[in-house]
């Protein structure tokens, strides 16, 4: 199992845009691995003669609740308190490296 180190998440923070503590990038690298344990445990289960399905139970649901129209607030409402507006849509910083 590679290991990731807080170096690692920290990266991953920075590339995202987020600011992580050195705290928080070990609760991140111990909960990651935490959680890769736990993947390697469902990969071990043997799934060689189970059928496959659509659904996690056998009865299925194909019906929806009705759409209902409530609260619907204007575009100038829904804009007021964006920082930035260009042509009626919220103009955010590119984030893509």
């Amino acid at each position: 199992m590679e290991a990731y180190s807080k170096d690692y998440f920290k990266r991953l923070a920075r590339d995202i845009m987020f600011d992580i503590s050195d705290e928080e990038a070990g609760e991140l690298q111990y909960e990651f691995q935490d959680l890769l344990k736990q993947i390697k445990a469902l990969d071990a289960i043997d799934t060689e003669h189970v059928e496959e399905m659509v659904y996690p139970f056998e009865t299925e649901t194909h019906y929806l609740r009705e759409d209902e129209v409530n609260c619907v607030i204007s575009q100038e409402e829904a804009l007021c308190n964006a920082k930035s507006v260009k042509a009626g849509h919220v103009h955010v910083p590119k984030v893509v490296k």
